[in-house]
């Protein structure tokens, strides 16, 4: 486990947490692409404009090539919690909902939302 003991790891996320051991980690901290293609000028309640990304690590064919990715590193990353470990997964009202369904679905215990402005 030392490969991984205190180190930024850079790497696909799969390819990397399928090299971790079980049960290794108290908390996992995911961010996780929004999946937010955004082709079309959107504004916010308050007129500012929603920006978009562009970056490949967030483009995904399909709602559903986004949601079978979402649920492979969640998987992956109950494998390598710890029985008490928590996972804090940052989201948008892009991805958060779509998120929530795989964490409920794979039996994540769901202790908390944080919304911030």
């Amino acid at each position: 486990m030392t490969e991984f003991t205190n180190k930024i790891v850079n790497g696909s996320s799969l390819d990397v947490l399928e090299k971790i051991p079980n049960k290794t980690f108290d908390l996992v901290f995911a961010d996780p692409p929004y999946n937010m293609q955004i082709g079309a000028n959107l504004r916010r309640p308050d007129a500012s404009k929603v920006n978009g990304v562009n970056d490949k690590w967030d483009q995904f064919e399909s709602f559903k090539h986004y949601d079978d990715f979402c649920k492979a590193w969640l998987i992956e990353c109950k494998r390598i919690l710890k029985d008490n470990g928590s996972i804090w997964v940052i989201g948008s009202y892009h991805n958060i909902f779509r998120l929530g369904y795989h964490l409920q679905n794979l039996d994540y215990w769901l202790l908390n939302d944080v919304i911030w402005r």
